[in-house]
């Protein structure tokens, strides 16, 4: 089991995480948690926001131990995707 941590706690780890990484994967990742946070701050529904942060808490796990070079992006993860967000990943 995950311990989610809080949104303000978890924004602040991933800002920290992301000065591992090189300049501009830093400066596009700090850009991408900033406007995903700000698009979730008024998300009530306690399932999305359990989500939103645990999916969050992973990659910030992932780039801490350098685990994000060698990530694949999972078929089940890109089949539930809308087509908004698989616009985004690409």
């Amino acid at each position: 089991q995950l311990n989610v941590l809080p949104p303000i706690p978890l924004y602040r780890r991933l800002l920290r995480a992301h000065r591992r990484l090189p300049l501009e994967h830093r400066f596009l990742g700090d850009q991408y948690v900033k406007s995903e946070f700000r698009q979730h701050r008024d998300v009530e529904n306690p399932l999305h926001i359990i989500g939103f942060l645990s999916s969050w808490q992973q990659y910030a796990e992932a780039v801490e131990g350098n685990k994000w070079k060698d990530a694949k992006l999972d078929v089940q993860k890109l089949e539930k995707m809308s087509d908004q967000q698989i616009i985004q990943v690409y």
